[in-house]
């Protein structure tokens, strides 16, 4: 097995967290987990663990943005996002499923409890959610930008007021009207 990033190191094995073999890179420290051995560890480990947030940063350059191929059937890995507004991705080949982690990201993943969903990561709502969440703190930016913090934050609380409001599509009239009082 070569290394997806060094493409010349061999992998050696090695152990991660609670008896989860792996294989790392002595060169890059990049670790590739097979995806059944992964599947055997985690049935094993019953029950998830709630996700907390890191105490260290997620640091952009762990990520090495090149093409990868499996170390295993030598298929290209695909790139996925983990995590809303962090820069940390994971590789995952379409074909045998294994897992690639650069230099730190399974570290980053067990420090914040992640490391027991994995496979969740590459599912269709995980990669929805991540997308969902970093637009939202995408245009949340832009209307602070926008409007300011005092009249955005106004807004906000004028907007939870009339989500539930029973007499809410006449009060949004009255908002909308040029002059309500004219008839």
């Amino acid at each position: 097995m070569l290394c997806p990033v060094c493409k010349t190191e061999s992998l050696g094995s090695t152990t991660l967290v609670e008896d989860l073999p792996a294989n790392r890179c002595t060169k890059c420290q990049g670790v590739w987990i097979d995806s059944n051995v992964y599947l055997v560890w985690r049935r094993s480990h019953e029950e998830s663990l709630p996700e907390r947030p890191g105490a260290s940063q997620i640091d952009p350059a762990w990520e090495t943005n090149e093409v990868k191929l499996c170390p295993n059937c030598g298929r290209f890995l695909g790139r996925y996002k983990v995590l809303p507004g962090e820069p940390l991705y994971i590789n995952r080949c379409r074909q045998c499923n294994g897992v690639w982690f650069d230099h730190h990201e399974w570290s980053a993943l067990v420090e914040r409890n992640l490391h027991d969903n994995v496979n969740e990561f590459f599912t269709r709502p995980w990669q929805e959610r991540v997308r969902t969440e970093e637009i939202r703190a995408h245009l949340d930016r832009l209307y602070l930008e926008k409007f300011g913090s005092e009249d955005y934050e106004r807004i906000k609380q004028t907007r939870d007021w009339l989500e539930g409001h029973e007499r809410r599509g006449m009060l949004l009239a009255f908002l909308q009207s040029d002059d309500p009082y004219r008839i």
